[in-house]
């Protein structure tokens, strides 16, 4: 039975934990390192170094498990962009903490599987549209909520574009750094844009 292969975890501000749970860790390199379509629940007991029916109380199917991964690093995600946006301080600021944590999610994946992300990307859209949803929805709760503050009437509009130019950013992540400024850029340029419109916009 091989070692697990450790993941490199430290070059992204977002840590991932899976809240120690080893045949999800396990899971998760399966995933990463095989891809979706290749990987079985015999790669995840193997990888796990755990006796099957063990595994088998938590996962039956990749289906289930690529599920709970999902479940697990989007909760996780989700309380990071409230945490981040609550550490902010001026709107603009807060907005680029919420989307830099959903940028950061892709990064890490692409990071972690360069060979796959795109695959495991597409799985979990599919295999839990639920939870992508609700995650989504989530971040865009909180962007609209900070855009009220300062532009009320289209408060929901810049959400959408924001959310929308950060998913662009998503395709291509090789260059971390570079999507990192442009995604810094994009915001400013987003959020001021919407405040001068506001602020030209008779009342």
């Amino acid at each position: 039975m091989r070692s697990p292969r450790a993941i490199n975890r430290d070059h992204s501000p977002l840590k991932i934990h899976f809240r120690y749970t080893p045949w999800l860790d396990a899971a998760y390199r399966c995933f990463c390192r095989t891809g979706y379509r290749r990987t079985t629940v015999s790669d995840i007991v193997e990888e796990a170094q755990m006796p099957r029916p063990t595994v088998y109380k938590y996962v039956g199917s990749k289906e289930e498990a690529i599920v709970k991964v999902v479940q697990s690093l989007l909760e996780q995600a989700g309380a990071a962009a409230a945490a981040a946006a609550e550490a902010a301080g001026t709107p603009e600021e807060k907005i680029l903490a919420v989307l830099t944590v959903k940028l950061e999610v892709a990064i890490r994946l692409w990071q972690d599987s360069p060979a796959h992300a795109q695959e495991l990307l597409s799985a979990a859209t599919v295999q839990a549209p639920d939870l992508v949803t609700t995650y989504t929805d989530g971040l865009a709760v909180l962007l609209t909520s900070t855009l009220a503050e300062v532009v009320p009437d289209t408060a929901r509009q810049a959400t959408a574009v924001l959310l929308t130019f950060t998913r662009g950013l998503e395709g291509d992540l090789r260059d971390a750094g570079a999507v990192r400024e442009e995604l810094a850029g994009g915001v400013q340029m987003i959020t001021r844009g919407a405040l001068t419109r506001s602020a030209s916009t008779p009342t």
